[in-house]
């Protein structure tokens, strides 16, 4: 058995190391006229700001350029972990907003704010409402480079699909220079989408940048166990942080681009 898992862990390893070329989600990035770089990261529940992009945060948030922003739509209060610790839904929502702060402060985000909207929920929320409200966020951040999640969503979870959705929307309203998708390389992909959730249509992106976050591991172990819930709570999230934290590499797909001049 430790056999295998060893063959399992090296296959994954090379497939998250496909030759995608290396670089920066701030290249070709205008910093404002304060001389900063607003990075505002969007996603749909608390934990997924850490999964398949912390490392990629934590090296943003050393940049003495970047004033990092975390956005989160859901509470996360549907998690198995709420029957695993016999609580109710309302108290694993407020025990998961907690646990994103905490994630945000190792991060190194300047502000972490959470909208609320029910775990599993945002595909029934008001959707003229869910938008204004990320575009107002957007704005109020003055964000110049945003990152969500793909359009599939890398697990095809509908609150994913949704967030994508609803932030690419956001860019396309705000002077935001760069759109970049959180994606895996199609490898890795193909592997994940054994345990997707839907067969959803939607487009599973191709990552066109891939971030060396060997030096931000430890941090991002760190980001990643802030959410204690799920870290000891919640089996397939428990099983997903320790298969994300083999990686050395964090995948995006470049999804919009503007000129920086504000």
């Amino acid at each position: 058995m430790r056999a295998l898992r060893t063959v399992v862990c090296l296959a994954l390893g090379l497939a998250g190391c496909a030759g995608y070329p290396e670089g920066s989600l701030l290249d070709g990035v205008r910093p404002g006229a304060d001389c900063r770089i607003n990075v505002m990261a969007v996603f749909a529940h608390p934990d997924d700001e850490s999964f398949y992009t912390g490392g990629t945060l934590i090296k943003l948030g050393k940049d003495p350029r970047v004033r990092l922003h975390v956005l989160c739509l859901t509470n996360g209060n549907m998690d198995e972990a709420k029957d695993n610790l016999g609580i109710t839904r309302e108290m694993l929502g407020r025990m998961r907003v907690k646990e994103l702060e905490s994630a945000a402060m190792v991060l190194g985000a300047s502000t972490a704010a959470c909208m609320g909207y029910d775990d599993q929920g945002l595909a029934g929320a008001d959707g003229a409402e869910l938008s204004a409200r990320v575009e107002d966020a957007v704005r109020k951040a003055g964000a110049d480079v945003i990152i969500t999640h793909d359009p599939y969503g890398l697990s095809g979870h509908e609150d994913h699909i949704v967030c994508s959705r609803v932030a690419t929307a956001a860019f396309s309203e705000t002077d935001a220079q760069r759109l970049y998708y959180v994606t895996m390389s199609p490898a890795r992909y193909r592997f994940n989408l054994l345990f997707a959730l839907s067969d959803s249509p939607a487009e599973k992106s191709v990552p066109t940048v891939r971030v060396n976050i060997r030096a931000e591991k430890t941090m991002k172990r760190l980001a990643l166990y802030a959410h204690v819930t799920q870290h000891h709570f919640s089996f397939w999230n428990a099983l997903a942080m320790r298969e994300d934290l083999l990686f050395d590499y964090e995948h995006f797909a470049l999804a919009g681009a503007r000129d920086g001049v504000k």
